[in-house]
């Protein structure tokens, strides 16, 4: 991985991760299509920390982390493409930043003690702090 990414790694914004990844990669997820864009259910899936059914869409959408952006359902596209995508963001599976502090967040949006929108400011406010701490 390029040493630029690393401070902030695993949350990147599109042009970082366009940067990190190249041409190619953009153009093999491109293949993937999704009949239900944005409907959550792949952030259920890998149980993410940022993601609630009661957010309109992930919780630090600005900075979407590299395993979220490799990760598809399997009606997205190609059987053996999704699966091939799936075993490489293992790799990233266990760089989650500051998880723990993030399910205290999701976990208080769920309980009905923030709304949706104070719960995006606070997933926002906890990633760059993790950006710019490292």
């Amino acid at each position: 991985m390029e040493s630029a990414y690393l401070g902030v790694y695993p949350f990147l914004t599109d042009e970082e991760f366009e940067d990190l990844f190249g041409e190619k990669v953009l153009k093999a997820m491109a293949v993937l299509s999704c009949p239900q864009e944005h409907c959550g259910a792949c952030d259920l899936d890998i149980d993410c920390p940022f993601y609630s059914r009661k957010l309109d869409r992930c919780g630090i959408h600005p900075y979407k982390p590299v395993h979220c952006r490799l990760w598809h359902c399997y009606d997205c596209g190609p059987g053996g493409l999704v699966k091939q995508i799936r075993e490489l963001t293992g790799i990233f599976s266990d760089h989650m930043g500051p998880e723990r502090q993030a399910r205290k967040i999701k976990n208080a949006l769920e309980r009905g003690d923030l709304s949706a929108h104070e719960a995006g400011k606070k997933f926002l406010r906890l990633i760059e702090q993790f950006r710019n701490s490292h």
